[in-house]
């Protein structure tokens, strides 16, 4: 009976530390509790029996066997009787098993046997578990529900998880990466293991002994030492970021600068060129004008030189030529003279030579 299962868990866990008997002693007769990872839970005893005693049907599992679908095979095949006797052989709660058939494979055996096999196959892995939380009931985007996180956070054991780990040694760090971490934040410590080092690197920062712990190949930290280093480490790398941030912006604006006034220097050297080339086209300009109007000048000298010359040779050759024909004619009239003095002559030689 029910009573009996209940007086039979008293009976064989009433000393274990995880057994409750119950809140309330009026209820002893009728639930018991199990303190759980994330906190008591209490069950009642109603009916525990005789849903023990819900044999599975071996006809079913008979049409399963001879089914043509190799899982439902491997389903019926599962339940090997010989392995159920093994694990209730092996139950340490052999007295409640007492009141089922023997040989007859019961709902809470195959749901014993599937757990273990569970159990068996992650205990063969390395899992990790991702907790999700629901932020709404209807799975709504941009729906936070405060209460019904919280309460799936107390459910999960999540409180209780936080308050352990920062009461252990929460953070865990191999000796490399303790140093390649917090080793700015003390000497350089060389021609030393790693343990040596994280070892010299605690004791630089004077790291109280009671807040860490060094094992073999890490080393185990509070969170009340954790998170000041956390802090100091953050401090120092933006210290140095801002350095290294300032140095490159100083190069880099350096840089920019010279290109800048390379830029500036060659679009003065073409502007100044250019200015110097219209200049120069300017005077050149000029310069031609000047010329022109000398050369003008100058040719009309030269002509009017050129003129008064021709002008002079003229009238030279104009005086030579009066004066040649002056000379003619004095030539001629003195011939003429010369003749009529000479006929006058003869005329009066005659006329003498007549007397």
């Amino acid at each position: 009976s029910d009573t009996a299962y209940l007086t039979n868990l008293h009976a064989e866990f009433e000393s274990h530390a995880r057994f409750v008997k119950g809140q309330d002693r009026r209820h002893w007769e009728s639930e018991f509790g199990i303190r759980h990872y994330a906190g008591c839970v209490s069950y009642t005893v109603k009916g525990f029996v005789d849903k023990n005693r819900d044999v599975q049907q071996d006809v079913l599992f008979d049409h399963m066997s001879r089914s043509s679908n190799n899982f439902v095979q491997e389903i019926a095949s599962f339940q090997d009787l010989l392995s159920i006797q093994q694990v209730q052989s092996a139950s340490t709660v052999g007295t409640v098993l007492r009141g089922t058939s023997k040989g007859k494979l019961t709902v809470s055996d195959t749901f014993r046997q599937q757990l273990q096999a569970l159990v068996d196959v992650l205990q063969s892995t390395t899992p990790w578990y991702v907790r999700c939380i629901k932020p709404n009931a209807e799975k709504l985007p941009n729906d936070y529900n405060d209460q019904l996180v919280l309460d799936q956070l107390r459910y999960l054991g999540m409180l209780d998880i936080i308050r352990i780990r920062r009461e252990g040694f929460p953070v865990h760090l191999t000796f490399d990466d303790f140093v390649q971490k917090y080793q700015c934040l003390a000497k350089r410590f060389r021609n030393m293991t790693s343990k040596d080092q994280a070892l010299a690197v605690i004791r630089e920062l004077n790291v109280p002994n009671t807040e860490w712990q060094m094992g073999k190949t890490k080393v185990f930290l509070r969170n009340v030492v954790h998170e000041p280093l956390e802090d100091a480490r953050k401090q120092i790398n933006h210290t140095k970021a801002l350095v290294i941030q300032s140095n490159w912006k100083r190069f880099a604006q350096q840089r920019n600068f010279r290109k800048m006034r390379s830029a500036a220097l060659k679009i003065q050297h073409a502007y100044k060129g250019w200015k110097l080339r219209i200049e120069f086209l300017k005077k050149r300009r000029a310069a031609i004008v000047i010329q022109s109007h000398l050369r003008g000048v100058f040719a009309r000298e030269v002509a009017t030189a050129l003129r008064e010359m021709r002008r002079v040779d003229e009238e030279m050759r104009k005086r030579e030529r009066l004066e040649a024909e002056r000379k003619e004619r004095e030539a001629a009239q003195a011939e003429a003279d010369r003749k009529a003095l000479e006929e006058s002559e003869r005329e009066g030689h005659c006329a003498s030579s007549a007397q």
